[in-house]
C-alpha cells in the first residue's frame, strides 16, 4: 500500500478568529500549479484523495486533482490536530483504495509519517509532499519514506544555472 501525505500551499497569515477561513494564496496557488509537472513525472495515481475541509486544504486538494486527475473527498477527521488514527479510520471508509492521498495541515502529516516510519523527524513545508510505501496495511513503524519533496523543486528559478549547463 501507498500513502501520500500532501501540505496545503501557502495560505494567508493566520487570524485567531478565522484560521479555518483562510485561503491559498496566489503565490500558493502559483506554486502548487508549478508542482504539476513533476507530479506527473512521479507517475502519482491515488485511488483516494481525502482533504480536510479547511478551505487552504481543500484548494491544495482540488489543484492536485485539476492536475492529476480525480476528486477530492473532504474528511473532518483531516482538520488541524489530527492524528494517525484519524487517517487511518478516514482511509477504512474507503478499503478498497491501495493508493491513498492525505491532503492536511502541520504537524499532524508530519507527525503521522514519523509514526508510521519510525523517522527521527520529518518537516513537511507548505506544499510538500511524501510517499510512504508499506509491504502490507499501513501500521506504525510498518512504512518506509520512499520519497519526500520539497516545494522548492517545483519551480526552476535558477536560471543563471540553466544558461551555463
Amino acid at each position: 500500500m501507498i500513502l501520500y501525505f500532501l501540505r496545503h500551499g501557502k495560505a494567508g497569515s493566520p487570524q485567531p478568529r478565522d484560521d479555518d477561513a483562510r485561503e491559498l494564496t496566489p503565490k500558493g496557488v502559483a506554486a502548487l500549479r508549478a508542482a504539476a509537472p513533476l507530479w506527473h513525472r512521479l507517475n502519482l495515481r491515488p485511488d483516494l484523495v481525502l482533504s480536510s475541509p479547511l478551505p487552504r486544504a481543500l484548494q491544495t486538494a482540488e489543484l492536485f486533482c485539476e492536475a492529476i486527475g480525480g476528486e477530492a473527498t473532504t474528511d473532518d477527521r483531516l482538520r488541524p490536530g489530527a492524528s494517525w488514527g484519524d487517517l487511518a479510520r478516514a482511509m477504512t471508509s474507503h478499503s478498497e483504495a491501495r493508493r491513498v492521498m492525505f491532503v492536511g495541515h502541520e504537524p499532524d502529516l508530519s507527525s503521522a509519517i514519523v509514526e508510521l516510519t519510525g523517522a527521527a523527524s520529518v518537516r513537511m513545508r507548505k506544499g510538500g509532499l511524501a510517499c510512504v510505501e508499506f509491504y502490507g496495511v499501513p501500521e506504525p513503524g510498518g512504512g518506509e519514506i520512499a520519497w519526500l519533496l520539497d516545494p522548492d523543486l517545483y519551480t526552476d528559478d535558477d536560471k543563471e544555472t540553466d544558461r551555463v549547463l
